[in-house]
């Protein structure tokens, strides 16, 4: 029982840490985008649309990485050993 605990706090953890990477890098790289958008003030459709696809991109990223900690622990929960019948 003190696995599933150990591995829940980890899964929380990483939750934690994921979050807080998002929430600050997300402000810096806006920032970037939306400095290469204004580059020559200009509203250029191709840069434009460039530059929302990178902030949904970005957005897509840390979901990912926001998802691959719980799958791994439903993984583990629900995955079983197998019966090796080992006899001494």
């Amino acid at each position: 029982m003190g696995d599933i605990i150990r591995n829940g706090v980890i899964m929380l953890v990483i939750e934690f840490i994921i979050l807080c990477m998002y929430i600050f890098i997300s402000s810096p790289f806006d920032d970037m985008v939306t400095s290469f958008e204004n580059i020559n003030g200009s509203t250029d459709a191709e840069v434009e649309a460039g530059g929302s696809q990178a902030r949904t991109m970005f957005n897509m990223m840390f979901a990912g990485f926001a998802l691959i900690p719980p799958i791994w622990f439903m993984i583990w929960v629900f995955v079983r050993e197998p019966d090796r019948g080992f006899k001494p």
